[in-house]
């Protein structure tokens, strides 16, 4: 059976929260999560967040089942994400209290043991086997180019003053670059989609016995606690899901 766990905060420094998430079990061995952080503005932000998770949530509502092929499964992802950016960045040039208005995607939809993903702007997805956890998506910003060209180390990238320039989001052109990958949801497996307000203050070394507390309280409010304790500097979302 396929367990979902998610929750958000508007944290200690912000006075709304632009984050939106939904996560939904189909049948016993299907679901999927979306995770959007918006940007472009208290108002916009918000609403490019929201307009994007629940658009995507009407085509994985009506389309996702639990004898779908991965083949179907990808279509279904590219067609949701691809109208969800459509419908935001219209909704930026014709509203001028929307202009450059966007969100950051994460998502995964599981069918059995298959596991797609999408990440767009730097809202990510972890996955912890064996007491290991990795960063299975790769931030679109200016400062991970940096990292990958050489010029930066991944130490200095976590404290640089343009660490947040988000280089690709949902909503700010009419095309859309989608980064998309397929995994083996194993019974170990247990995965994070999360905002930035969590990514920030997590280090791989405690996300794998955080992420245990998680699934034996039945809840992800230490998650919460955690990115509050340490500054809480912006919206915090998180969606855990794992197999039971």
């Amino acid at each position: 059976m396929i367990k979902f766990m998610g929750a958000t905060d508007t944290g200690r420094m912000r006075q709304q929260n632009q984050d939106a998430f939904i996560c939904r079990r189909v049948g016993e061995n299907a679901g999927y999560a979306i995770v959007c952080d918006g940007m472009g503005g208290e108002q916009a932000g918000d609403v490019a967040s929201t307009t994007a998770c629940q658009l995507i949530e009407k085509f994985f509502h009506r389309d996702v089942n639990e004898t779908m092929s991965e083949a179907a499964a990808k279509a279904v992802i590219f067609s949701a994400i691809s109208a969800a950016n459509a419908k935001v960045y219209s909704m930026a040039k014709e509203n001028p209290d929307y202009h450059g208005m966007g969100t950051t995607l994460v998502l995964t939809v599981v069918v059995g043991e298959c596991m797609h993903i999408v990440n767009i702007g730097d809202s990510r997805i972890y996955m912890v086997e064996k007491k290991t956890a990795k960063q299975l998506t790769r931030d679109h910003t200016l400062v991970q180019n940096m990292v990958d060209r050489g010029e930066i180390s991944k130490e200095e990238a976590v404290h640089h003053p343009k660490k947040h320039y988000i280089t690709r989001a949902i909503g700010v052109g009419d095309t859309l670059d989608i980064d998309y990958q397929m995994y083996e949801l194993k019974k170990e497996s247990v995965v994070l989609l999360c905002t930035d307000g969590l990514s920030n203050y997590l280090t791989l070394e405690k996300l794998p016995e955080m992420l245990k507390h998680c699934i034996q309280n039945g809840d992800i409010q230490e998650l919460i606690d955690y990115a509050n304790d340490k500054g809480g500097s912006d919206n915090i979302t998180a969606v855990v899901l794992y197999r039971k």
